[in-house]
């Protein structure tokens, strides 16, 4: 990460390269980059259904690692660092005939010790041919993972197998194959969300295509073409953005199927598939990290099954992508969040750098933004127990599967959830597709976003589909099959454009930071604009730590559409004429939310809580009710909210503005500090006074930037912080009736600028472009 300081403003740049989808095959080769350098060989590339791949080198091993690596495989097993999973890899030996057979093909390779070799080869044909599948949800994982099983004992102990053996093994794989709900040929479902885009593909058939190669090549063509053709374009583009589109489970659980082949395919030979940008999606999980070891809730939630107090698991891809890029912060993250599976622990051994040593996460930036094709900021106050966590989503895409319907969200954590993503993914009622999901908890009525309510508008190409008065469906919420799928404007994926971004001045602890978004495409015809803008100020007072000021512009078809903002919560909010009180104090929390309303105007704003037993997912009618037995909410971390607070404007009218802030604090000590709106011609904003400094926040009500001169006045004395956001790109002069003049200039990523002054009246002037 590179940082530009212009005059006063900070701007994070993120310096990458436009990747391209090609459907030929190539190859990344990061001389000196990479911690983790490509195996040395002169790998031969060919062509195969029009699909470039990387033909498997004509020797054993070469699935996972390499002859090179194997010389290895003695000293890594008395590494200190891997000491704990190789004890519990011999553990696992112990209870399982799986992991033993895994276990005894290490050490054939390790030793070379040939009875120990055939015995394993027997014992792995053996479990091959009695695998079916399990009566169990996601059965193919089961059969997949035998795969994995059969593939490396062919690879390993090569040199063993009869003719006979080679052919029994090779039958009960492409067997299992067929297990595969990708089929075999894999043809089925998506390349870009969806299980074939986890495991089955991605390591399982590839691996088993790798091993057996030289007697059936067909495995490998399939599973590899269809990698190469459609999983790996869509993966080079989205890590552009540096993060991932499935939430907070599903998210890093499929992120880390990624990192296989990146593994995988540099052991063959092949150097780096991927996007090196890749490098730089786990910091979503790092960013969206709270201080009890969860995450910001996102998408369709699983780990909420775990116990309070035992830290999110990120899966494997954080490790794999710390070993690989040299990345000592996300070894820290992957220690702390409790590191990797039963199944995976034999590619934590394989492929765990343990020259890397753990990096602190205090050197990250506070705030960090998450680009194109996602459109999201995460802002902090710090790393502690007391750290403040937002987060705000514009959403430029939108790829279902385990994405919500939820452009323009936002969340905020301080001692507590505070402002929360409601509903729940398990319960009496919320399986997947359940009535609970498709009504209440995918939709954009469970987020803190806004509604507006076409009574008329049906969703869905179905009926059975509520109208919560929010997003649309993008293509009916089916999933997209491949990278041109996501992006054909024709069916609909596309919900949003970045206006800008930005953070600072200091980039290491920024003031401000700033994220502003079009979300008019996330909703149907009923809408003709909708903007929305969030600016998170870190106050660093001990009263009132932080701030998040959120503007809204929504025009709507028809007057008559009733428009919502949202904030929704966990306990009862109580409402004091337009302002409201979230309180969190459950669980040894105590955090608190403080909202003022400054527009509607006050005698056109209606501010009211909806929730509590029997409306806790309430839709304008109809209560979707999910429920937990007592006993399961109890061994878990669910947060699933009940109560929201709804804000609308009393006279109906096209357009309308929403003006809100939220202040954080702690309940041991509840001082919310004043605000008011200020209003300077196409202008709005707020000032919070702080006992020694007011901070000024000012926007342009249509969120356009606009050159012409800005004037406004802050009432009082003393001194201000002043974000002024919407304008030109270029050089700037801010001048005080004062007499003090600043030079300013304001890059064209967040249009902002910042400056510190007195109060009074100032002129902003647009002096030239750059």
């Amino acid at each position: 990460m590179k940082t530009e300081l212009h005059g006063g403003t900070v701007q994070s740049v993120i310096a990458r390269r436009t990747w391209a989808p090609r459907l030929a095959g190539w190859v990344l080769l990061l001389a000196g980059a990479l911690a983790h350098p490509a195996t040395p060989a002169n790998l031969a590339w060919k062509t195969v259904d029009g699909v470039r791949l990387p033909v498997p080198p004509p020797e054993h091993p070469r699935l996972y690692l390499r002859s090179e690596q194997a010389k290895q495989l003695p000293r890594r097993l008395e590494d200190p660092g891997l000491k704990p999973v190789a004890e519990r890899l011999r553990r696992m030996a112990a209870k399982s005939r799986q992991f033993k057979v895994e276990w005894d093909a290490l050490h054939y390779l390790t030793a070379g010790d040939h009875a120990l070799g055939r015995a394993t080869v027997e014992a792995a044909l053996t479990l091959l041919q009695k695998c079916e599948l399990p009566d169990r949800q996601d059965a193919c994982r089961v059969t997949g993972r035998m795969m994995v099983t059969g593939a490396l004992v062919y690879d390993w102990c090569y040199g063993l197998l009869t003719a006979a053996e080679k052919q029994a093994f090779v039958k009960e794989l492409v067997r299992l194959a067929k297990t595969q709900e990708c089929g075999y040929p894999p043809t089925r479902q998506g390349s870009v969300t969806g299980h074939s885009s986890e495991a089955m593909i991605m390591r399982d058939m590839m691996s088993a295509g790798i091993a057996i190669y030289d007697e059936f090549p067909e495995m490998y063509h399939l599973a590899a073409g269809r990698f190469f053709r459609e999983h790996l374009p869509a993966r080079n583009w989205l890590y552009q953005g540096h993060a991932y589109h499935q939430g907070d489970s599903y998210g890093a659980h499929r992120y880390s199927w990624d990192t296989f082949p990146l593994f995988i395919f540099d052991r063959l030979g092949a150097g780096n598939v991927y996007n090196p940008e890749q490098r730089y999606v786990p910091y979503l999980w790092v960013y969206t990290t709270r201080p009890d070891g969860q995450r910001l809730r996102a998408g369709d939630t699983f780990m909420h099954s775990r116990p309070r107090g035992q830290p999110w698991s990120e899966f494997e891809g954080t490790l794999f992508t710390a070993s690989y890029y040299g990345d000592g912060v996300l070894l820290s993250q992957f220690l702390k969040q409790g590191g990797s599976g039963d199944n995976e622990a034999l590619f934590e051994f394989l492929w765990r750098d343990t020259a890397l040593k753990p990096e602190p996460l205090e050197k990250l930036p506070l705030s960090r933004y998450f680009g194109p094709p996602y459109g999201w900021m995460v802002a902090r106050t710090g790393w502690g127990e007391d750290s403040v966590i937002v987060e705000m989503k514009i959403n430029e895409y939108n790829f279902a599967n385990h994405q919500h319907l939820d452009a323009g969200a936002f969340q905020i954590y301080h001692r507590g959830a505070l402002a929360i993503d409601s509903g729940l993914y398990s319960g009496s009622a919320g399986q997947y597709g359940s009535p609970h999901c498709a009504n209440y908890y995918w939709r954009t009525i469970a987020h803190n976003s806004l509604l507006i309510y076409d009574p008329q508008e049906q969703f869905g190409r179905k009926s059975g589909w509520s109208n919560d008065g929010g997003q649309r469906l993008p293509n009916g919420r089916s999933e997209p099959r491949t990278l041109e799928a996501l992006r054909s404007p024709e069916n609909g994926y596309r919900t949003g454009n970045i206006l800008a971004h930005g953070f600072g001045p200091d980039p290491q602890t920024p003031a401000w930071t700033l994220l502003q978004g079009d979300l008019t495409a996330a909703y149907s015809a009923k809408v003709k604009n909708v903007t929305r803008s969030f600016v998170f100020l870190n106050l660093r007072d001990r009263q009132t730590p932080a701030a998040l000021v959120v503007l809204d512009r929504v025009v709507a078809a028809q007057p008559d559409f009733r428009k919502f903002w949202l904030l929704h919560a966990i306990e009862e909010p109580r409402i004091s004429g337009a302002s409201a009180t979230v309180d969190r104090t459950e669980h040894g929390s105590r955090g608190r939310l403080r909202l003022d309303t400054l527009l509607p105007d006050g005698d056109n704003a209606r501010l009211e809580k909806i929730g509590g037993p029997g409306r806790e997912f309430w839709v304008f009618g109809t209560n979707y009710a999910n429920d937990l037995p007592p006993e399961q909410r109890a061994r878990g971390s669910y947060e699933t909210g009940a109560w929201r607070l709804e804000l609308s404007p009393k006279t109906p009218a096209a357009e309308d503005l929403f003006l809100t802030v939220m202040q954080v604090g702690d309940q041991a000590s509840p001082i919310t500090r004043p605000v008011r709106r200020m209003a300077a011609a196409d202008r709005v904003g707020c000032v919070l006074e702080l006992p020694e400094v007011q901070w000024v926040v000012l926007l342009r009500r249509d969120s356009a930037p606009a050159a012409l001169p800005v004037d406004f006045s802050v009432p009082g004395e003393g001194r201000c912080r002043f974000l002024v956001a919407d304008l030109e790109p270029g050089q700037w002069q801010a001048q005080s009736d004062g007499g003090q003049t600043i030079k300013l200039s304001v890059p064209a990523d967040s249009r902002a600028a910042w400056f510190e002054g007195s109060a009074g009246a100032w002129t902003l002037r647009f002096l030239n472009k750059r």
